[in-house]
């Protein structure tokens, strides 16, 4: 599996198509910055759209840079953050469904109409895509939470994010190696992406996994701007696993780790290319570069 995940802050690239959501969490505004440029859609879950709104007023943007949509069963979203935003055509979508939580609505949404957001209309380098091409693309999902707050709402991020990444491997190992399509067939959903207060995480695949890493503030590499910062943790969240890595300062071999034993916590990057590999899937955050860290 190949990640690559500084290619949506990276200024000398046109990073794969992808969804910006925002949670009811505290927005990383610097991160928030960059990523907007490219996202193909960008999309509330419910109280993320007063989130988003307190950002914008706080610029005097709020009537300018709008969401798409708003997704939730709208028992967060106060009545003006509402109004201001239903009087500007902003589209909002109430599902009562009591069972599923505001950040899988959006991604049930997104996995049902990812073709419309990889359509020629929504392309942001304006180049026409013909049909077949946006039938054979991914939408990636870069999800705009925070870590730092209530531990059980950051557990759930993470059981979310782990989850979602599983069901979506899943349907794809049922349809020849692909990530979850629509009905229409007219695109997937790729990799989906946590981007919190300092941090970039996503849960890696059963298997080898190679992971881009450049522009990281190591020894030896200077750099007007760094993406990343040495720092990493590689998390086994389903109990035991055993890792071999590459890229790193202090690199294992078929290392026993899990909660309650041996956990590989800040480990530092050492090469433009790292790798890990583990039979079970495992969570791996990287520290974000100074620059794109939530100012507090």
């Amino acid at each position: 599996m190949e990640w690559d995940p500084t290619q949506f802050f990276r200024d000398d690239h046109t990073p794969n198509p992808f969804a910006l959501l925002i949670l009811n969490q505290p927005i990383n505004e610097r991160a928030f910055r960059v990523l907007k440029r490219h996202a193909k859609v960008t999309l509330c879950a419910d109280g993320g759209a007063n989130r988003f709104y307190s950002m914008m007023k706080a610029h005097d943007r709020e009537s300018i840079d709008l969401p798409d949509l708003i997704i939730g069963d709208l028992d967060s979203i106060t009545p003006d953050t509402r109004s201001h935003y239903a009087n500007l055509g902003v589209r909002i979508i109430e599902d009562e469904d009591q069972y599923s939580t505001d950040f899988t609505k959006c991604l049930d949404y997104l996995r049902a109409h990812v073709g419309e957001f990889l359509s020629p209309s929504t392309s942001s380098s304006g180049s026409s895509i013909s049909k077949s091409e946006g039938e054979g693309r991914e939408l990636d999902v870069l999800i705009l939470g925070g870590l730092g707050g209530r531990v059980d709402q950051a557990f759930s991020q993470i059981h979310h994010l782990y989850s979602m990444t599983q069901s979506y491997s899943s349907s794809s190992s049922s349809t020849g190696g692909h990530s979850t399509s629509n009905q229409e067939g007219t695109g997937k959903i790729g990799n989906l992406y946590l981007i919190s207060e300092e941090s970039i995480t996503f849960i890696l695949r059963p298997g080898r996994n190679t992971i881009q890493t450049p522009g990281t503030n190591r020894p030896g590499i200077s750099s007007a701007e760094y993406l990343l910062e040495e720092n990493v943790g590689i998390i086994p969240l389903l109990g035991p696993a055993r890792i071999t890595t590459s890229g790193f300062q202090w690199d294992v071999v078929d290392w026993k780790t899990e909660i309650g034993g041996q956990l590989s916590t800040s480990n530092h990057i050492r090469s433009d290319v790292v790798t890990v590999e583990s039979l079970i899937p495992v969570l791996f955050t990287l520290e974000l570069a100074g620059r794109l860290k939530r100012d507090r």
